[in-house]
């Protein structure tokens, strides 16, 4: 018998957010750093999704993503349900607002850390989506990596790589700064002593705090 090939962690990962996404009822969601379009082209998959915009700083990235998308072919109805926009996640864009559900997937650790609290405000302060999905590497489980040598970051564009402790942290700071409940997933293999390689934060707002915070931020505004 031959022997069945792991599933990638980049499938899983995808995997684990397009669940939370069904899990919350988003329909209209926000891929913030998408980069080449793999997370937008799988929702485009999927009819549940309506409304997917896929936001880089990069133009290069989001060229091959409208390739990879195949955009310039795409019918009509299908290319109704996505956009691609160039903009950087660290100022605030008013056409960000309204939507169910925002994902940075591998994003805040390409960010130095001084800019963390400028990404915060645009997404949670300003567009403040229903949900948020946040996954970043858990810099616990690199001991795992046979090939990383070790003290290395999993790729060279990483700024930081986090412990469980330390994403908690930063997590439930933000979620108490502006008005979300938070809670955390295993992506991959949770392995007992360092946890799993991918760690996920799941942000709902909370409806209490909700119309008030956001009444005040626009008046302020």
């Amino acid at each position: 018998e031959t022997e069945e090939k792991p599933t990638p962690l980049a499938v899983r990962r995808r995997d684990a957010i397009v669940a939370a996404l069904h899990e919350h009822g988003a329909a209209r969601v926000l891929d913030l750093g998408c980069g080449q379009g793999q997370l937008v082209q799988a929702l485009l998959r999927d009819a549940r999704f309506t409304e997917i915009v896929g936001v880089d700083v990069s133009v290069r990235a989001l060229t091959i993503a409208a390739r990879r998308l195949k955009l310039d072919r795409m019918g009509e109805r299908q290319a109704a349900r996505v956009t691609l926009r160039q903009g950087s996640l660290v100022y605030t864009d008013k056409q960000l607002k309204g939507y169910d559900a925002a994902v940075l997937s591998e994003v805040i650790e390409h960010l130095d850390l001084p800019r963390l609290p400028a990404l915060e405000y645009a997404v949670f302060g300003a567009a403040r989506p229903r949900t948020v999905l946040v996954t970043t590497p858990n810099v616990e489980y690199n001991v795992r990596w046979e090939t990383l040598p070790a003290g290395h970051a999993r790729h060279g564009d990483h700024r930081f790589e986090w412990t469980r402790e330390q994403f908690a942290q930063w997590a439930h700071a933000v979620a108490e700064r502006h008005g979300y409940e938070v809670g955390f997933r295993p992506v991959g293999p949770d392995d007992p002593e360092v946890g799993p390689p991918t760690q996920m934060a799941v942000f709902t707002l909370g409806t209490t705090n909700d119309s008030s915070d956001s009444e005040k931020e626009a008046k302020a505004a």
